[in-house]
């Protein structure tokens, strides 16, 4: 087996430089639904606070923390984006189910063109209730822009739900394929609060309990004639390493150049509570597979990301934008260090084996097998990228319309402002004077919050041999 990182990676990505100050009034979210449409940024659900603590006050997911609004920021046109933004609360009340829904945490989400699909996601309900969804719910992008940007619940009619234990889930992926159906990858059922499944040693009780779905899922979403959403199950494939939640997944473009497939990449938690390493992939053709030939060491948790495929080399490029790895880079030495891992979590000197990093690593893909290549002298601007979005820039070559990869050689020769990190978690994982030397916070002591930045994203890829 052959696990390689590299320092050499084949183009330069930047990530340093905060614009938020030309997005006055945008929100400072987390574990976020979002989409684009018409150069508009969409955002429903996710958090307001820091990362869940471990054992104390704010290990659970408490309503007033949960995003209340839907936002959309446009940062089209001269000058700072306009910001708007309308309560979840004015919707009707026959979208009840919805409503709760658009106030959790960690759901799944995929665009579909111009509409929206949204399922699972944990919260505390109406009714104070800490549950993960049985809905699938879906929204026209266009209705709801509009809507939102004049003030008016213009838009909730085109608002549809379904109720269903096949989309119960919350940290896992939504995707759809070539084949017309939908695919839930990972992800975990939990119920009750986290504060009491710790207070249960992390076993399953009447009051909390989790249950990891193991199973990556292929569903048929249709509409009736009312456009009512329907769900039904049209194959799973269960499997020991499916069983991964909090994972970073999304498209590949296949060696044809054109078709599309999908792979999930790290998520947690194994057996001994540390990251997976083993990429998966399938395709609307082939069922999914373990790649048991690479150990992914880089961002094995859920972050911003962003994705490009080499049409002339058949390669594909999968870069992670920070977040929590098992594995760090060690700078000085260019090469990978192992993140500590001390004690547990009754002990005052805990490390967990994962940890807050700053670094921007890329897993490329090819005909000749996979490495990851760490930026060697380029970092974000900070310990972020959990559970944030990589928003492209509009006007950029897609491989596919359709599918957000990027064509790397329509982007050759130049620097290329390719999009932004949005939202997520801000760590500050290091005491003061949070330098690299400076000692590391104790796991569960790591002062978070909602990431306050807006990060522009640079590419640079040299021109052609």
């Amino acid at each position: 087996m052959i696990t390689t990182v590299s320092a050499n990676p084949p183009f330069t990505v930047e990530a340093s430089q905060d614009v938020s100050a030309r997005f006055p009034g945008s929100p400072r979210l987390h574990s976020f639904a979002w989409a684009q449409w018409n150069g508009k940024w969409i955002f429903i659900a996710g958090r307001t606070g820091g990362y869940h603590g471990v054992g104390g006050a704010q290990a659970d997911f408490p309503r007033d923390r949960a995003n209340a609004q839907i936002w959309v920021v446009d940062p089209t046109g001269d000058g700072p984006a306009r910001t708007f933004h309308f309560p979840v609360a004015a919707l009707p009340d026959s979208l009840g189910p919805v409503k709760d829904q658009w106030m959790s945490s960690n759901l799944l989400f995929f665009q579909d063109r111009d509409t929206l699909y949204l399922a699972g996601g944990y919260g505390q309900d109406s009714h104070g209730e800490w549950v993960t969804y049985p809905i699938l719910s879906s929204v026209r992008l266009p209705s709801l822009v509009e809507g939102v940007m004049r003030g008016e619940n213009s838009f909730s009619g085109s608002i549809a739900y379904v109720r269903s234990a096949l989309v119960q889930v919350a940290g896992g992926e939504l995707l759809k394929l070539d084949d017309g159906l939908f695919y839930i990858a990972g992800g975990h059922i939990f119920t009750g609060t986290y504060r009491e499944f710790e207070g249960a040693d992390e076993k399953n009780s009447s009051k909390a309990s989790q249950t990891y779905i193991g199973e990556i899922r292929k569903l048929r979403v249709q509409r009736d004639a009312r456009g009512q959403l329907a769900v039904s199950l049209v194959d799973r494939y269960p499997n020991p390493e499916f069983a991964r939640r909090d994972l970073n997944a999304g498209f590949v473009i296949l060696p044809d150049g054109h078709s599309l497939g999908a792979a999930v990449y790290g998520g947690a938690f194994t057996k001994d509570q540390l990251s997976f390493t083993k990429p998966i992939y399938w395709s609307a053709n082939h069922p999914p597979q373990v790649d048991g030939s690479y150990d992914q060491k880089m961002s094995g948790y859920a972050c911003a990301r962003f994705k490009l495929f080499d049409p002339d080399a058949r390669t594909m490029y999968t870069t992670f934008f920070g977040g929590i790895s098992r594995w760090t880079w060690d700078y000085k030495k260019k090469q990978a260090a192992i993140a500590p891992l001390v004690g547990d979590k009754s002990g005052p000197d805990y490390f967990d084996g994962m940890q807050w990093v700053d670094h921007i690593a890329t897993l490329i893909r090819g005909p000749h097998g996979t490495y990851e290549a760490v930026q060697p002298a380029q970092r974000l601007a900070g310990y972020i990228g959990a559970n944030a979005a990589f928003l492209p820039a509009e006007g950029l070559i897609r491989i596919r319309e359709d599918a957000d990869v990027l064509d790397l050689k329509a982007l050759r020769g130049r620097r290329t402002l390719v999009g932004y990190i949005y939202g997520g978690i801000r760590a500050f994982p290091r005491e003061f004077p949070y330098l690299d030397e400076s000692p590391l916070y104790h796991s569960g002591n790591v002062p978070t919050k909602a990431n306050d930045m807006i990060i522009a994203v640079y590419l640079t890829v040299p021109p052609a041999d």
